[in-house]
């Protein structure tokens, strides 16, 4: 915030008060303004922070690495690969490099591991389909926004019929990011109120799955990071399948190239 002064150019006494005052009044203005803005900024690290531990579990990923390392000397290449997607999932988690920020390609490295591990589940049961600006890898977002969305996509459309399939779409429209993932599972009257207690609530309810838990921080994570324009919505798509959308805003100190 600007600082405001006033130049006593001679005259009264009083007038040369009065300008004394209000240049005081100023400053002391612009520090509490300062200090307050230096607060908010505080808070809004420290939300963040509180919001992604929820989603970072410590697991034993060097443990897992040297399992992986077991599996390969004995030639067991399809174990190998689950606990190597595994790791790079759990790698995420931990956060070891303290990153608030990754590009939008090392984002899409933690779902493509977590669909891995998905498919040898379902095997043919399973598709995926990708639809991607690939102009737009570069971008940078929170870390951990996109795996969660994708694995309610899976709980609520694959889990229930034990088949389906997920379609993930990554576009701009002007200076937003929009990531869509779309299942073919239903939305009951049910669901529509739990997401709406989902995403409307800041408070976690101890009936709520890790699932849901996940996709409501991630929401609040955007609308704290970028502001209510931002976040997360769950919508019908005539009642033929279920796309949720993340909406991030493409600042231009979000970007790491383009």
């Amino acid at each position: 915030m600007p600082r405001f002064q006033v130049k006593s150019s001679g005259g009264s006494e009083e007038f040369a008060y009065l300008c004394q005052a209000f240049n005081k009044m100023s400053s002391e203005l612009q520090y509490q303004f300062e200090i307050i803005y230096q607060e908010e900024l505080a808070l809004k690290d420290a939300n963040i922070k509180a919001l992604q531990s929820q989603i970072n579990p410590h697991f034993l990923n060097d443990t897992l690495e040297i399992i992986n390392w077991e599996a390969r000397m004995q030639g067991n290449d399809n174990v190998s690969d689950m606990i190597g997607a595994l790791a790079t999932m759990l790698s995420a988690t931990l956060n070891r490099k303290q990153s608030s920020f990754v590009t939008l390609a090392e984002e899409l490295t933690y779902v493509d591991a977590y669909l891995y591990i998905i498919s040898r589940r379902f095997g043919e049961r399973f598709q995926v389909s990708r639809h991607i600006d690939n102009s737009l890898l570069e971008v940078m977002v929170p870390i951990l926004i996109i795996q969660p969305i994708v694995e309610n996509a899976v709980e609520h459309g694959v889990e229930a019929n034990r088949r389906g399939k997920v379609e993930i779409r990554i576009f701009r429209k002007e200076d937003m990011l929009y990531i869509q993932v779309e299942n073919d599972g239903n939305l009951t009257e049910a669901d529509r109120k739990k997401i709406d207690r989902l995403l409307q609530s800041e408070e976690n309810n101890k009936e709520d799955s890790r699932v849901s838990i996940g996709i409501r921080n991630v929401n609040r994570r955007l609308k704290i990071i970028y502001g209510e324009e931002c976040g997360l919505t769950i919508t019908n798509e005539q009642e033929k399948s279920t796309i949720s959308t993340l909406v991030v805003k493409m600042q231009q100190e979000n970007k790491k190239s383009q």
